[in-house]
């Protein structure tokens, strides 16, 4: 087990010096790392305290979360073809009222430390869009590059409007 405490040494690999990774649909669970060098305080209780809204694009193999935070805007790529299958965890749906929960680190990359953590639930209808979005990428052999590449375009203020991006559970 391990335990994590804000202010304390991050004990996972982070990728990305600034951005957002969707680590989602594991076995250990459903994790956004945020991570930032040099967090502002203002952006550490902007992730620990203001409402998030979430949302995201489904545009051919490409499946491209949208995450605003208070002011912040996030975006990040996800790609369960990515998720070795044995770790990989697709949860049942059974009923319209189930909620994704989505536990948000934020990482200061200059001193790995774990500056906020909370948690999160999307909304029935947006977690039952993203597995049937991750089930139908499953099954998608296309390169997601191109894809991407379009969105890069795209201004990051104009990413939540493309997203749909709705309020997420506290």
């Amino acid at each position: 087990m391990i335990m994590l405490s804000r202010n304390a040494p991050y004990p996972f690999p982070f990728h990305a010096k600034d951005g957002a990774t969707a680590n989602f649909l594991t076995l250990s669970g459903h994790t956004l790392q945020i991570t930032m060098a040099n967090a502002a305080r203002s952006e550490i209780m902007s992730v620990r305290n203001d409402p998030v809204k979430a949302g995201f694009i489904h545009d051919g193999s490409l499946i491209l979360w949208v995450f605003v935070i208070g002011p912040l805007i996030f975006d990040c790529p996800f790609d369960a073809r990515l998720i070795r299958p044995n770790i990989r965890d697709l949860p049942n749906i059974e009923n319209d009222r189930q909620r994704l929960g989505i536990d948000i680190h934020l990482v200061d990359t200059a001193t790995t430390m774990l500056k906020a953590i909370r948690f999160i639930t999307l909304s029935p209808s947006l977690t039952q869009h993203f597995l049937t979005a991750a089930q139908d990428q499953l099954a998608d052999p296309r390169n997601m590059s191109a894809y991407l590449a379009k969105y890069n375009r795209v201004p990051i203020t104009g990413m939540p409007h493309l997203a749909n991006v709705e309020p997420c559970g506290r």
